[in-house]
């Protein structure tokens, strides 16, 4: 469901009836704040009226996950992939709808678009057909080609207010057994991040891979070497980029509720983590680092 965005809502669905929407949106933000939820639910309203997540698939929808895509690459070629998707989008969008005035398409994690892949981007976006509604995501907009952002309008979603978590725990996360003091601690750590609080929810009933590798990096006796243990996050990173994430926002969680556990240590943490999601770098290099300045 979407939350704590109402006047957005309002706002695309005033758009919507007055047939002033933009062809082109760049939404942006942090992950884990709704933003993919939006762009579904804006879609469902276009074509079934109602301003919520669908239920099932959207004849007029295209929903294109790179991060998905990517698990599914051999080789981890994701310019050849980029590029056949792009493709599939403009096939798509000089379609005539039939059950709605748009044909949208969606891009998830949009930073996975390669140089080739924006610019064959950039080709649809300067000439859309009249039907097209095009909504790209991602957490920082500097990722596109100037050539390509400007082609868009943008629309950040911000992060929730303490106040506003605690508010959605209450209403729609009712959770036997937990204390206020946990349910505080529970809104924050998830930072304003309604998604990312369903995400340690889930984790509750879930055996997830991403926490077993941070109990596994912050053993005090390590069962896995060095190496291995570099391996498995790098595996995780190319299979499961979403896990990825939630594997050092894990791993910086646990390492701040062990203050003064070490605060070089989650620097080091931190550091890695943005050299990882900003820059091109070995990745290999940066983790075995990262984990030396852990418990190696």
């Amino acid at each position: 469901m979407i939350f704590g965005y109402d006047s957005l809502v309002a706002e695309f669905k005033r758009l919507a009836a007055d047939n002033s929407l933009a062809q082109t949106y760049l939404f942006f933000g942090d992950r884990g704040v709704g933003k993919f939820l939006f762009a579904k639910s804006l879609a469902n309203y276009l074509e079934n009226g109602i301003f919520e997540e669908p239920k099932g698939d959207l004849r007029e929808s295209l929903i294109v996950d790179f991060s998905q895509t990517k698990e599914n690459t051999l080789e981890g070629n994701l310019e050849s992939v980029g590029i056949e998707t792009i493709r599939q989008i403009e096939s798509f969008l000089f379609q005539k709808p039939v059950a709605s005035r748009y044909r949208v398409a969606i891009i998830r994690d949009a930073e996975w678009l390669t140089l080739p892949a924006q610019n064959a981007l950039l080709k649809i976006v300067e000439e859309p057909p009249s039907s097209a509604l095009i909504i790209a995501i991602v957490q920082d907009f500097s990722v596109f080609l100037p050539t390509l952002a400007s082609r868009f309008l943008k629309v950040y979603f911000p992060r929730l207010s303490l106040e506003s978590t605690l508010d959605f725990l209450s209403k729609y996360c009712i959770i036997e057994k937990l204390s206020e003091n946990e349910r505080k601690k529970l809104a924050e750590r998830a930072s304003g991040r309604i998604g990312y609080l369903l995400k340690i929810l889930e984790e509750k009933k879930e055996k997830k891979e991403s926490k077993d590798l941070v109990n596994l990096v912050l053993s005090k006796k390590n069962t896995a070497n060095l190496s291995d243990l570099v391996e498995k996050i790098i595996t995780l990173s190319e299979k499961n980029p979403l896990e990825f994430d939630l594997f050092f926002e894990e791993l910086i969680w646990r390492l701040r509720e062990k203050l003064p556990f070490s605060w070089a240590a989650l620097a080091e943490v931190n550091q890695t983590f943005w050299l990882l999601k900003n820059l091109t770098v070995n990745k290999r290099i940066q983790i075995k680092k990262m984990l030396l300045n852990i418990n190696f």
